[in-house]
C-alpha cells in the first residue's frame, strides 16, 4: 500500500507541475479501463469462466515538459471490482533529460507490477531522441540497458534480479480532425532483447515484445473515449516456456473512458 501511495503521489505531482520560466506544458487525467483479455485475435482465456483475467483498472497519469526535459507517469489500481486481496498495482515513470539542442536525450524508465503472486520492477537506463515532431504529431525513440528485480510463484525460476539485457523503444501520437471533432493515434511499444537466461526461461524467450494502440475520440475538453489494442510477445507472464504447444503472443482489447484536467 505504502507503494500504491508514493506512486500516486508522483504522478499527480507531475500533473500538477507550476508555471515557472522553465515549464512549457502539462497535462493529465483520471481514466477507467476495461481490460478484455478475451477480446482479441489472439485472445487470452483462463479462469474457471474463460475470461478469469479479465477486469476493471482505475488510473491517473500525467506528464509536463520543461526547457531541461520531459516528465510522464501513471498509477493503475487494477481489478477495482474485486476484493482488496485480489486487486494489483502498476506504476511506471519515464524522463528525457535534454542533452542541449542535439534532440538527444538521456532517458530513463522505471516500471513496477505487484499482485498476491507476483511482483516486477524493470529499469531501464540510455538514450532518446525527441526532435522527431511537429504540430499533430511526435515519435519519440528509445534505447537502453535494462535491471530488473522480479519474484513469483509460478514461473521456473522464483527470484529473478540484476541485469537483462536491452530495451528499446518509442512513443508516438499523431492528433486529427474528422466530422468536425478531434481524434488522435498513440502507440507505444518496448522490445526486450538478450534477456538473462532465468527471466528468458520464464517468458518463453530471449526476446521480447510489449506494447499498445490507442484509437483516442477527444470529445470534450475533459472527456475522452478510447480503444486500446493492447500486444505482446513472450511477456506479461501469459505463456512460459514449459507445456506443450505454448502460444508466445497475445493481445487484449482495453476500453477507456478518461476525464482530463
Amino acid at each position: 500500500m505504502r507503494k500504491s501511495l508514493i506512486a500516486l503521489g508522483v504522478v499527480a505531482a507531475v500533473a500538477s507541475v507550476p508555471a515557472s520560466a522553465e515549464y512549457l506544458y502539462g497535462f493529465g487525467g483520471v481514466y477507467l479501463d476495461h481490460q478484455s483479455w478475451d477480446h482479441g485475435p489472439n485472445s487470452i482465456q483462463d479462469g474457471n469462466n474463460g475470461n478469469g483475467r479479465n477486469q476493471f483498472v482505475l488510473g491517473i497519469e500525467g506528464g509536463a515538459g520543461f526547457t531541461w526535459g520531459e516528465l510522464y507517469g501513471f498509477y493503475d489500481r487494477e481489478s477495482v471490482e474485486k476484493s482488496a486481496s485480489e486487486q494489483k498495482n502498476s506504476f511506471k515513470g519515464t524522463a528525457h533529460l535534454y542533452l542541449g539542442d542535439t534532440g538527444v536525450s538521456l532517458y530513463g524508465q522505471v516500471y513496477h507490477h505487484d499482485n498476491p503472486s507476483q511482483s516486477e520492477t524493470n529499469r531501464v537506463l540510455g538514450l532518446g531522441y525527441t526532435a522527431l515532431q511537429g504540430d499533430n504529431w511526435f515519435f519519440k525513440p528509445w534505447i537502453g540497458v535494462h535491471d530488473i528485480t522480479s519474484w513469483d510463484d509460478f514461473g521456473v525460476n522464483k527470484n529473478v534480479n540484476g541485469r537483462n539485457g536491452y530495451m528499446a523503444g518509442w512513443t508516438a501520437r499523431y492528433g486529427f480532425e474528422a466530422f468536425g471533432q478531434n481524434f488522435s493515434f498513440v502507440n507505444w511499444n518496448e522490445i526486450e532483447f538478450d534477456r538473462n537466461d532465468a527471466y528468458a526461461e520464464n517468458q518463453g524467450g530471449k526476446n521480447g515484445l510489449n506494447g499498445a494502440l490507442l484509437f483516442n475520440w477527444h470529445a470534450t475538453e475533459h472527456l475522452t473515449a478510447a480503444i486500446q489494442y493492447r500486444y505482446f510477445n513472450n511477456k506479461l507472464g501469459v505463456y512460459g516456456s514449459s507445456g506443450a504447444n505454448q502460444q508466445h503472443y497475445g493481445d487484449a482489447i482495453i476500453y477507456r473512458l478518461q476525464y482530463n484536467f
